[in-house]
């Protein structure tokens, strides 16, 4: 039998004129309808009001059960964001405590989109991890590949892990480090998310996709999921993303997704330094002397060339 984890136990009843109303969390939604998780533990499936259109998975809402509709929803602590094909802000879900940015060791490692990921995470806020599935490609048809160099991300003191969905490498040590929080997995599409998740959660059955040729997987979830666990943590399945850029107003917010140049810029000569050409630049010295790795410098002045070109390098 399913029991509640602490998350939902936390999502009571209340008694209101009108009858009994329901503090529940949002697995998925389909349109003009929710399913949510009950404070017992079942699914429901609910109607969204039209003033509520604005609802993802993660949100907590409150339900009329016997009308089967959406009264409110509660205010959010945070949001995930991207842009669609049509250049419209979407939110993907709500109320995250840790983002895992997923890759594979095949094609290559998206070293930009993993730090364009970071300066979002970091502006949730939220925390942040790496995971590198498919490990086991590295031995596929006798050869070899190098480990994935994420060595860029070193300073950061973000948790990496190595893990196979398909052997179950890793899988142990992935599921201790995400317990007792709400976590996402977000990154390109066919890097194994889902199949992520079906290892994490071996009594849910999920869409996953097969490995193409070359190692890539195929995109199979199209709308996020959240999925509760025993051990009081939650897993949300999203889709994937070819591009990720950070919905961020200033240099501020990009700021924020680089701890570790900050920790230089302490040093130099110029309090609003953006690290390009400036004299005394702590951060390109950092760079010179191999206390930073290159690679996150490049990232900055990209991420900040864009910000310019859009006419929001001064906020």
């Amino acid at each position: 039998m399913h029991r509640p984890t602490r998350a939902l136990r936390l999502l009571g009843n209340q008694r209101t004129p009108l009858g009994m109303t329901l503090r529940c969390r949002v697995v998925a939604r389909y349109g003009s309808e929710i399913d949510v998780l009950q404070p017992d533990g079942r699914v429901l499936r609910a109607n969204l009001r039209r003033k509520l259109d604005d609802v993802v998975c993660g949100d907590v809402v409150t339900v009329d059960p016997e009308e089967r509709v959406v009264l409110g929803r509660e205010p959010r602590r945070n949001q995930l964001t991207r842009r669609d094909g049509f250049i419209r802000l979407r939110t993907i879900a709500a109320n995250i405590d840790r983002v895992w940015i997923v890759v594979a060791p095949r094609p290559e490692i998206p070293h930009l989109l993993i730090d364009r990921f970071l300066v979002g995470i970091h502006n949730l806020p939220a925390e942040a991890g790496i995971v590198v599935n498919k490990a086991d490609l590295a031995r596929a048809g006798g050869g070899s590949l190098p480990d994935p160099d994420l060595s860029a991300y070193a300073q950061l003191s973000l948790p990496v892990l190595q893990v196979s969905a398909r052997t179950g490498k890793g899988i142990e040590a992935f599921r201790a480090a995400a317990a007792g929080v709400s976590n996402i997995l977000v990154g390109p599409s066919g890097v194994g998310k889902s199949s992520l998740i079906q290892a994490l959660l071996p009594g849910e059955r999920l869409r996953v996709g097969e490995i193409g040729h070359g190692g890539e997987g195929r995109h199979t979830t199209t709308t996020a999921r959240w999925y509760a666990t025993e051990d009081e943590a939650a897993w949300i399945d999203s889709p994937g993303v070819r591009d990720f850029s950070p919905e961020i107003d200033g240099v501020q917010q990009l700021v924020l997704g680089f701890p570790d140049l900050s920790e230089h810029a302490a040093g130099c000569r110029f309090r609003n330094c953006t690290h390009r050409a400036e004299p005394r630049c702590a951060v390109r010295d950092a760079v010179a002397r191999a206390l930073l790795p290159r690679a996150r410098l490049d990232a900055w002045l990209e991420l900040l060339e864009g910000l310019v070109q859009e006419g929001r390098s001064g906020s």
